[in-house]
């Protein structure tokens, strides 16, 4: 931790944002720096403090960083004119970026992003030419037919023997047979208001302008919710247009959704933290694809079961 300060900083609008900046002591900031919020309505810290982690990975190879609560969440106060969940998420990311700008001189950044986070991402980097790139953690996926059925059959195998199954058929049973529990979505952060082709419709225009903008993207997905992957399985109808072919994608099988694992949050840190430092100061050493390709391949059986 020595080779790294650490500054709470408040800004944005009324100074409604709380945020901590992670900079390497012994070297100026750069002019990539990278940027990391919430996971749905978990604190900036990341599950399992995976953000922090990977701030000090990033400062140790001299990558400044910010990492922060978006209005509304965590110890950031919410912010006025802001409807909606993605207006929130934009103001607080460009935000975000302004105050980056003034303390550590950075004028490009990479956002690191996860689950409900990578919508917001994708937004804010669609009209900000100020973000060059985007690392994309278990957010949209499109597996088509064959990849669903496998996934369904490998879940139902694998359920019965978790000790948390029977917890959850009971829940199952009580939503769908049961008058008294409401089947309607909680409101806020995890409440689904697109249908599957909106959102499909969405990301592919999304992705494509990023791509076509030179921005560069990482997708990683984790074996939570895919138990395997075979040719890009996970972008579905995506995985093989053209404008993919320009994106780093990588199926973690060893990895879980909340990287509860040591061994999960050591391989999200390399692969994560490798590509971020590579996006900041170039290329110097180019990574080996020869594990990914092998991971992709895989379709061991899970260690763990999530629900559908």
């Amino acid at each position: 931790m020595n080779d790294t300060t650490q500054t709470p900083v408040r800004f944005g609008p009324g100074n409604a944002l709380m945020g901590m900046l992670t900079t390497p002591t012994q070297q100026a900031p750069g002019d990539v720096a990278c940027l990391m919020f919430n996971m749905g309505a978990n604190h900036r810290v990341g599950p399992r403090r995976i953000n922090v982690k990977l701030a000090h990975a990033l400062a140790a190879r001299g990558v400044s960083s910010l990492r922060f609560d978006l209005g509304g969440i965590g110890d950031s106060d919410a912010l006025n004119g802001a409807p909606d969940v993605q207006t929130r998420a934009v103001q607080s990311l460009e935000a975000a970026m302004d105050v980056a700008e003034r303390t550590l001189g950075a004028r490009q950044f990479a956002i690191v992003a996860m689950c409900s986070g990578v919508e917001q991402a994708m937004g804010v980097a669609a009209n900000d030419a100020r973000v060059v790139a985007l690392s994309l953690f278990d957010g949209f996926a499109f597996p088509q037919r064959r990849s669903r059925w496998e996934r369904a059959l490998r879940r139902a195998l694998a359920a019965p023997a978790h000790p948390a199954f029977p917890g959850k058929a009971k829940r199952w049973l009580q939503r769908h047979l049961l008058k008294s529990h409401s089947t309607k979505p909680l409101p806020g952060f995890f409440t689904e208001s697109k249908p599957m082709e909106s959102n499909e419709a969405w990301f592919g225009a999304t992705l494509q302008r990023l791509v076509e903008r030179k921005v560069a993207v990482q997708l990683l997905y984790s074996g939570s919710l895919h138990v395997c992957d075979r040719d890009r399985d996970q972008l579905g109808a995506f995985r093989h247009a053209p404008f993919t072919q320009a994106l780093q994608y990588e199926f973690m099988r060893e990895v879980d959704h909340t990287v509860c694992t040591e061994r999960g949050q050591q391989l999200f840190l390399a692969s994560v933290g490798d590509w971020v430092t590579d996006r900041c100061f170039g290329a110097s050493t180019e990574r080996r694809n020869t594990s990914r390709t092998t991971a992709g391949a895989e379709c061991a059986m899970p260690t763990t079961w999530a629900a559908p």
